[in-house]
């Protein structure tokens, strides 16, 4: 199993991306082919659709649901671990999913 890079968008290419919209920015990863991973569900998720749709695509997303805080670093390490054990042959092109994995909609 290859050992993927994480890097806080700050921290990629000299932050140059920091403020991009969220197009531009899911067509520099997917490019890169890098996987987002972030807290943005009022608009990364709509976005990356419409580049689905549009035949542009991303190389994948990853959205934390409201009940997994910003500040729950360990939380967010856990779910991610699982998330890439459990994930690591999926074709991650144009996937979005949310964690915790489970449906907020179940019991």
């Amino acid at each position: 199993m290859g050992v993927s890079p994480l890097f806080h968008i700050a921290d990629w290419q000299d932050g140059a991306y920091l403020s991009s919209k969220d197009p531009a920015l899911l067509m520099t990863l997917r490019e890169a082919g890098m996987v987002l991973v972030g807290f943005d569900r009022a608009s990364m998720a709509k976005h990356a659709g419409i580049l689905t749709r549009e035949a542009l695509g991303h190389a994948g997303v990853i959205l934390f649901r409201r009940s997994v805080s910003p500040m729950a670093y360990g939380k967010q390490a856990t779910l991610l671990v699982n998330l890439w054990r459990a994930g690591q042959n999926w074709d991650w092109a144009d996937r979005i999913v949310y964690l915790p994995l489970e449906s907020i909609f179940s019991a």
